[in-house]
């Protein structure tokens, strides 16, 4: 709990610079590499923790598919929920209520046919909206997903073959630091932004139920994939809890389990990868509420500009805070299931 206290605070306290900042119009630009560069530190460090076991590493293979099979319960779970809570509150596909629905269902039957008659329209989804060239526009990995891939996988490889014990002996605590380090460089990036508030209060509360809606079916994914699955309850739990930010969240998980922290991290990663893929389709086929679903956290950054463009800018609001929502729980909901 002390860990949980200190992430809370450090993000606070970097939100507040951040928000001086903004006031003063200054702004540190170096502040989003800089996290970049925070970040691909953390993912070698916990990489190096895991290549340091031999029996984790020896079972790489069978993690994967786990961390898959677990990312699919979750993400099922997970849309499922948002279907159902959305026609509960009133939300029909297209994320609007009431009277707002004629105008979308037009917007709707205009973007269909033009989709059908030029290849290009919102409504239609990502595979036929065009920009203003013509050339269609295509789900795409995020580069910084591809640098903490490969970044763990040479800290796993440096951990297994190179790095002495005496360094593995002080991972913990450099990952301490280099979390606590990010957690500032968040809240800066928050408290420049200024948003924060604004997006909140245009959302609504209703839309703002969705995240928790989220939470609630991880949880009950968890407990689902921890009867198919071979690790516990508290497990499953500790894994799902990541809720997509794989950087945060495994390397919180190293000091308890670095079997389960490889785990998290596949799993994070796999959902944002699967998330990338199918917003798109979701959207069109489900919904635009059930598409920012899909990701998890990274639905206010990475995955951001996939939905306002597979939906509408309206959506786009609503990714984000569910992705502010999500990104504040981790460290909480991670910390708690660690220490029960």
């Amino acid at each position: 709990m002390l860990d949980l206290l200190i992430y809370l605070a450090v993000t606070v306290a970097g939100y507040f610079i951040g928000a001086r900042l903004k006031k003063q119009n200054k702004s540190w630009k170096w502040v989003g590499k800089l996290q970049t560069l925070v970040i691909v530190v953390l993912v070698f460090l916990m990489g190096s923790r895991i290549g340091a076991s031999e029996e984790i590493v020896a079972s790489l293979g069978t993690i994967g598919l786990i961390s898959f099979v677990f990312t699919i319960i979750i993400m099922i779970f997970t849309v499922i929920a948002f279907t159902l809570v959305r026609r509960v509150m009133g939300f029909d596909r297209y994320g609007k209520r009431g009277s707002a629905r004629v105008a979308a269902s037009a917007k709707a039957g205009s973007a269909g046919e033009a989709d059908g008659m030029e290849g290009a329209g919102n409504a239609g989804g990502m595979e036929g909206e065009g920009n203003a060239d013509g050339e269609a526009a295509k789900p795409r990995l995020n580069s910084l997903t591809i640098i903490m891939v490969v970044f763990v996988a040479v800290g796993i490889a440096a951990g297994y073959l190179v790095l002495p014990d005496s360094f593995i002996a002080v991972t913990g605590t450099l990952l301490m630091i280099t979390l606590c380090t990010l957690l500032v460089l968040v809240g800066i990036d928050i408290g420049t932004e200024g948003t924060l508030a604004t997006n909140f209060k245009s959302a609504g509360w209703r839309v703002v139920v969705f995240p928790f809606v989220s939470i609630g079916a991880m949880l009950l994914g968890c407990v689902i994939a921890s009867l198919f699955l071979p690790f516990s309850v508290q497990d499953s739990a500790c894994i799902g809890s990541g809720l997509g930010w794989y950087s945060l969240a495994s390397a919180m998980l190293v000091d308890y389990s670095a079997k389960i922290s490889a785990i998290s991290f596949m799993h994070n990663v796999i959902r944002e990868v699967v998330g990338i893929l199918f917003i798109p389709t979701c959207a069109k086929h489900l919904g635009y509420i059930e598409c920012y679903c899909l990701p998890g956290a990274s639905s206010m950054d990475v995955c951001l500009p996939l939905v306002e463009k597979a939906t509408d800018s309206t959506i786009a609001v609503y990714s984000f805070v569910n992705g502010v929502v999500l990104s504040a729980a981790v460290p909480v909901l991670v910390s708690i299931f660690m220490s029960l």
